[in-house]
């Protein structure tokens, strides 16, 4: 509430900005460069335009979310268009918009520049010339204008025509703003045209109608301020006839309508004219004049001796002559010179600076000096007008508004910034300020308004603005009321009195004496309700405050408000407030008060003087009614959830002690003290960590048993007035955050706890809590669904028991009231489980569902430990499980979370389905037994042996199997996985290039043991996860013709080069098994799913949706498959082949690839065309001769696997596209024996039905072999005596291809099989012979 100048704008380029304006001066203007410009702001802070000289620079603003600012960015920059002389004043007008709506904003910015010729043009804010004019031949001074709407304006907007004031040096020229604003609008929308088009044309020109004024009665006119028209009553208007006519002037009876036009300058100093409205009449010579110019122009120019017009020169523009306005009074000073006037926004009041540093305030209306301040030489001056806020909040109805006017001064040389209150107000504040800073005022606003918009409410930012060189704009902000006089303040005197106990508050070296003492005189000066308010909030949001002093402001505020006389509405709400905060402080001081007792000795006593006493158990035990069974499971889950607390307490961590000081603020804040009912209630959505905090200190001595004061602490909240559902929700709070330990006595806690819930429930009636016996209470529904709502369900499932026990005991109580029959405590209790109603079945299932999601959340919580981790790690967030949040995610909700549990894990999903093969529940071996062989459960390959193998006392198997107890259906292995996969196919789509997930993805879905689930699963990640990525590989590479390199890979699929071929890999092995899962789920009905009845309703889970999946078409399927295989071989292999999608599959199956995989199509591969039957065996032939180089031999052995299994794949895939098997198994035997893996070879030729053509060729091998020995042995001549002539020339004819060398041995084998393939009608039988002799005979020479 005091007055402040904060940053609202910046420039951003400031370099820039001076670099366009001073391109030629070394120093960019100095550090003065502002000084050294022309700027003007736009009311609405738009555009902001900097000139100097001939060159103009447009800034734009644009919002900033982060600084909360506006930035300015330059959008202009450089010499306008169609001109190059000096600018000597600029003008932002902002052009209202013609929409008829309620908010009426600009549409465009219109930017006037004066030339120093005098020439006036008008630009868009993209500096796009829309209108020049010349008015008059001299230079232009300066631009002003005045709108039909201003800030705060006083005067009605009759009066407040729009206009536009052009200055120069002895005249001031008027232009209608209804003209001159439809005119920029034409030209504008025909500059958009003209744009449109292309073209370059300049706008037309327009005429413009103006006034023109001529100030003649000055000697040197500096700066003008048009006050409009005067509204003189009869009286001032006899008088100046008088003075100025003499005693025999005829005058006449009404005062004729005048404008003042208020000059600056010298001689005089300031000169008051005054233009008469209607104008004078033109001069009979004037008329003669211009008739005779344009008679002459008509005529041709042989018959008035003038000119042709090639030795004409530019036609000079016809200038309007001015209109004399006399000076009817003024101010005179000769020393001095009057440099600016600035008029204040309402017209009343105006400023003169002069030339040896005074500033004068004048009255525009008496034309008479206000006040004179001295020593402020080069001051720039602004006016802010202040509306009075509270006041206009407080009467609406009322028309007149309280508006403050105070004057601004910027002195330079001085570096301050002063604002004084008008007229003859004090200086209220002294700001330092910049040297080379600027002073911006604009007290016109948005223009163009039509005659409906005026009065509605328009967008306009200040009026005032200080510019630092460096960029920064900064308003100035002032409260209304400082221009209140002190004396007669009341508001003044309270905000002193504010600041005096605020500025207390935060010394904080005060006593508790010294604050009370000081709040107490303070608040019981206050007069004013609204400096009580702000008092009032300011204690609520003190973190230091103490009770007392809150309890002290509250009654002195309600001793003054209550003994008004007249109380508004306001007071009223203040009364109230005081009330509920003394009510909740008092409350707070009795809970405060335990902790303030002796504390030096230990002792304890209570208020009484007796000493406190530990509660009996026997007494609670009576009403506290827990079966044995139920309170050992409690504790076996507390020991369960205490296992992690165990291990970390065992760590070294540092701790800081907790500052107890602001809780009673935050107790404070807890509570909506602004209720006016029988109860203070809680405000909504409070962070629980302030509320555990708050609640802590309330309820933690009883739940200790550290203090039995129940019976007092029940007569506390009564008086309190805190509603008694918020009071329980509160120790629920408190009870269910608390820290849990292994040492903690739950019983006794539980016990304390059920004392202190039936304290607080007999604090209001028993109507409120108790309802008939087919109903259900609202009370009670409140907390269940809070319990429901917790994020720790095991300390929410021990607070349900004890509600449970308590509801049943105040039923019990008030049936006994009812009946009037002896207290309850004589019976033995166990009535209380006999009577069944809609409560405690609401009860019960809650504290069912409790105790499954206790369970859950506490198995969960704890890490996956085991060492059957195989797959990677994911990253588990672990979310707080609570009973609505299980509900709310539906019946897949359990399967998921412990599915992410596993994954951050890594358990391998074998060791998952064999743990449920080792643990299937008795109750479900039955239903296993019935199920069809498809759907039975499911096991990995070597499931026998892992299962004697399997460890099955690893902790994580142990935790996953008492959760299958109680979730049977959703701890299924099949949902499990199904999961497991799911989340291993999420993860690779975040990190694709890590190809782990996909293959950990693959694995858990291939032991999925639900056939149809997994088949519904694999088509939901096919169609989710792979197929995009897949079919932008199959493209990438068919257009190619091979892996691409790096560069590209990655800009289509996401994946390097190297992980192409194992992506393809994988989506095959992906395809090959999802055939065979369709194979599987053949004759075969689907299961039914089952859940536990926890859930009534909910989303989908996973497993189900799978199953709701449609039938796969398997030709469509395998269609896909074959794309797979033929993109993997190229890849893998790096086989080059053209296009290989249109070359190896025709145009119909073509347009079959990518689609769903469930449409019903028909598809065939086979394919008659040669063209493509040849492609098809030659791309074949070119696998096999790829998978020869992936046979190695260590030592004796033969490595072959990879190329049989590729082998096998070129078989099914020539019998799926017609093409004959033997073709590429004679090829593959070609190869064998040419690489030298004869003993490979033998095993296949049996396969092989036309052997004739295969003999021929092994004949060539081996050939080539014997030659090949007989070249490198060293008896050559003698052994080449064994050939025949035909044999020797046979040898020669063989290719030079290369051939593996072979031994006499595997030569003499290759020529027997030679032999018995070829038929004797054959042309090579009997070369193979030959063959065969000469190997016979080259042995036995050998022997």
């Amino acid at each position: 509430m005091s007055c402040h100048i904060k940053i609202t704008a910046s420039i951003g380029d400031v370099p820039g900005v001076r670099r366009y304006l001073f391109p030629w001066d070394d120093n960019r203007g100095s550090e003065n460069w502002l000084h050294n410009c022309l700027i003007s702001v736009s009311p609405t802070g738009e555009i902001i335009t900097l000139a100097n000289n001939d060159r103009i620079v447009v800034l734009s603003a644009k919002w900033d979310s982060n600084a909360l600012l506006s930035n300015y960015h330059i959008s202009f920059s450089g010499t306008l268009e169609g001109t190059t002389d000096p600018i000597t004043a600029v003008l932002c007008i902002p052009i209202a918009s013609q929409n008829q709506s309620s908010q009426v904003g600009p549409d465009w910015t219109c930017i006037v520049v004066g030339f120093k010729t005098g020439v006036v043009q008008f630009y868009t804010e993209s500096c796009n010339l829309l209108l020049t004019e010349q008015f008059h031949d001299d230079q232009i001074n300066n631009i002003k204008c005045q709108s039909q709407n201003c800030i705060h304006v006083e005067v009605g907007s009759d009066f407040r025509p729009e206009e536009l004031y052009i200055q120069y040096s002895k005249c001031v020229c008027v232009l209608s703003g209804t003209q001159l604003f439809t005119t920029l609008r034409n030209c504008r929308s025909q500059l958009a045209r003209v744009q449109a088009k292309g073209d370059s044309t300049l706008p037309s020109a327009h005429m413009l109608l103006h006034k023109k004024w001529g100030l003649f009665d000055q000697c040197e006119l500096n700066d003008v301020a048009v006050v409009g028209l005067d509204a003189s009553n009869t009286f001032n208007h006899l008088l100046t006839a008088s003075t100025c006519g003499g005693f025999d002037a005829r005058y006449r009876a009404m005062a004729p309508n005048n404008t003042v036009i208020i000059g600056a300058g010298t001689k005089p100093f300031v000169a008051f004219h005054y233009a008469l409205e209607g104008g004078m009449q033109p001069l009979l010579s004037d008329v003669a004049k211009a008739v005779a110019n344009k008679l002459k122009s008509a005529l041709p120019g042989w018959l008035v001796g003038g000119k042709s017009n090639a030795e004409k020169g530019p036609a000079p523009i016809a200038i309007q002559p001015a209109e004399a306005v006399g000076c009817r009074f003024g101010l005179c000073d000769v020393r001095r010179t009057a440099d600016s006037i600035i008029m204040s926004p309402n017209k009343k009041l105006s400023v003169v600076t002069d030339s040896l540093g005074r500033i004068i305030l004048m009255d525009n209306q008496k034309g008479i000096a206000v006040r004179l301040w001295k020593g402020y030489r080069g001051a720039q001056c602004a006016f802010l007008q202040v509306p009075d806020e509270e006041r206009n909040r407080q009467n609406k109805s009322t028309t007149k508004r309280r508006i403050a006017l105070f004057l601004i001064i910027y002195t330079p040389k001085k570096g301050t910034l002063e604002i004084w209150v008008l007229q003859q107000g004090p200086k209220i504040v002294t700001f330092s300020a910049a040297k080379n800073s600027k002073l911006l005022y604009t007290n016109y606003g948005l223009m163009g308004l039509t005659n409906g918009q005026f009065k509605n409410k328009h967008n306009i930012s200040a009026s005032c603005f200080l510019m630092d060189a460096d960029g920064q704009m900064k308003e100035i902000a002032i409260p209304f009321h400082f221009s209140l006089s002190e004396k007669n303040s009341k508001r003044a005197r309270d905000v002193h009195l504010f600041k005096r106990l605020k500025q207390f508050c935060k010394s904080e070296d005060y006593t508790l004496e010294k604050l009370c003492s000081e709040v107490s005189v303070t608040c019981s000066e206050l007069k004013t309700n609204e400096i009580r308010q702000q008092c009032f909030d300011m204690f609520i949001s003190n973190k230091c405050i103490q009770p007392e002093a809150a309890a002290i402001m509250a009654d002195c505020f309600l001793e003054k408000l209550q003994t008004q006389e007249v109380s508004d509405s306001e007071s009223n709400r203040l009364i109230t407030l005081n009330k509920n905060l003394k009510l909740i402080v008092e409350f707070y001081m009795f809970i405060e008060g335990f902790f303030d007792i002796d504390a030096e000795n230990g002792n304890i006593p209570n208020n009484n003087g007796d000493e406190i006493r530990e509660p009996k158990v026997h007494e609670i035990n009576t009403r506290l009614v827990i079966a044995d069974k139920e309170m050992h499971n409690l504790q076996r889950l507390l020991d369960l959830s205490t296992l992690n607390d165990v291990k970390k307490a065992s760590e070294p961590k540092v701790s800081f002690k907790e500052d107890n000081k602001s809780v009673f603020s935050e107790y404070l804040s807890l509570f909506d003290l602004n209720t006016s009912g029988k109860n203070i209630l809680l405000k909504r959505d409070v962070p629980e960590d302030k509320l555990y905090r708050v609640a802590e200190q309330i309820f933690k001595t009883f739940i200790l048993a550290k203090r039995n004061d129940v019976e007092e602490f029940k007569e506390h909240m009564q008086r309190s007035t805190i509603r008694t559902l918020d009071l329980i929700k509160m120790l629920l709070n408190f009870w269910v955050n608390r820290s849990l330990d292994i040492n903690v006595n739950l019983e006794e806690e539980m016990q304390n706890l059920s004392r202190v819930l039936h304290m607080i429930c007999l604090t209001t009636i028993s109507e409120n809590i108790c309802v008939e016996y087919n109903k259900v209470s609202q009370f009670w529904t409140e907390i269940r669904e809070y319990l429901a709502d917790s994020a720790k369900p095991f300390p929410a499932l021990t607070a349900a028991m004890l509600c449970r026990s308590v509801a049943q005991r105040i039923e019990q109580d008030k049936e006994a009231q009812q009946c009037s029959s002896t207290s309850l405590e004589d019976d033995t209790g166990t009535d209380l489980w006999e009577k069944l109603s809609q409560e405690n079945c609401q009860w019960t299932l809650l504290i069912g569902k409790l105790e499954d999601v206790s369970l859950l959340n506490i198995i969960l919580s704890n890490k996956p430990i085991s060492d059957s981790n195989v797959l990677p790690k994911l990253f588990y967030d672990r979310v707080d499980i609570s009973l609505k949040y299980i509900l709310r995610k539906g019946k897949g909700s359990v399967s998921e979370l412990v599915a992410q549990w596993l994954t951050s894990g890594g358990i391998g999903p074998e060791y998952i389905v064999v743990n449920e093969m080792c643990n299937i529940p008795n109750e479900l071996e039955n239903e296993a037994s019935s199920r069809p062989e498809s759907v039975e459960y499911g096991s990995p390959p070597n499931a026998v042996l892992m299962q004697k193998n399997f460890n099955a006392n690893q902790p994580v198997f142990d935790h996953l199997n008492i959760l299958k107890k109680q979730f049977p259906y959703s701890i299924d292995s099949s949902a499990i996985l199904a999961n497991m996969c799911w989340e291993y196919a999420l993860t690779w789509q975040k990190d694709m290039q890590n190809l782990l997930y996909l293959d950990a993805m693959i694995k858990c879905l291939q032991l999925i043991p639900n056939s149809y689930i997994k088949q519904g699963l694999y088509n939901m990640i096919w169609n989710t996860h792979l197929k995009q990525t897949f079919e932008s590989t199959c493209k990438l590479v068919n257009k190619v013709g091979k892996v691409p390199k790096e560069i590209l890979c990655r800009q289509d699929t996401g994946l390097t080069d190297l992980q192409i071929p194992l992506y393809i890999e994988f989506c095959t092995t992906f395809l090959d098994t999802f055939m065979d899962v369709l194979q599987q789920c053949y004759g075969s009905d689907k299961c039914v799913l089952r859940f536990e009845n926890l859930w009534e309703n909910g989303g989908i889970p996973l497993s189900e949706l799978a199953l709701q999946q449609s039938e796969i078409n398997d030709s469509l399927l395998h269609l896909h498959y074959q794309l797979s295989l033929v993109i993997q071989v190229i890849t893998t292999f790096g086989i080059k082949q053209t296009k290989p999608v249109p070359s190896l599959f025709d145009s119909l199956t073509i347009n079959l690839f990518f689609t769903d995989l469930t449409q019903n199509t028909q598809i065939s591969t086979h394919s008659s065309e040669p063209k493509l039957l040849k492609s098809r065996l030659q791309f074949l032939l070119k696998v096999i001769n790829a998978s020869i180089e992936t046979v190695s031999v260590t030592g004796d052995s033969v490595y072959s696997l990879d190329h049989v299994n590729w082998m096998a794949k070129c078989v099914s895939l020539a019998s799926v596209w017609g093409i004959d098997t033997d073709l590429l198994r004679k090829n593959q035997v070609l190869l064998l024996y040419t690489n030298g893996f004869n003993t490979l070879a033998e095993e296949i030729l049996p396969s092989i039905g036309n052997t004739e053509a295969l003999g021929a060729d092994i004949l060539a091998i081996a050939g080539k072999q014997l030659k090949k020995l007989l070249m490198s042995s060293e008896d050559l001549t003698g052994k080449v005596v064994a050939l025949s002539p035909s044999l020797s020339q046979y040898l020669e004819t063989l290719d030079k291809n290369w051939c593996a060398p072979g031994t006499l041995e595997s030569i003499t084998y290759l020529a027997e099989h030679a032999v018995r393939c070829l038929p004797e009608m054959n042309i090579h039988s009997r070369q193979a012979s030959l063959l065969l002799d000469a190997c016979l005979t080259l042995r036995g020479m050998e022997n």
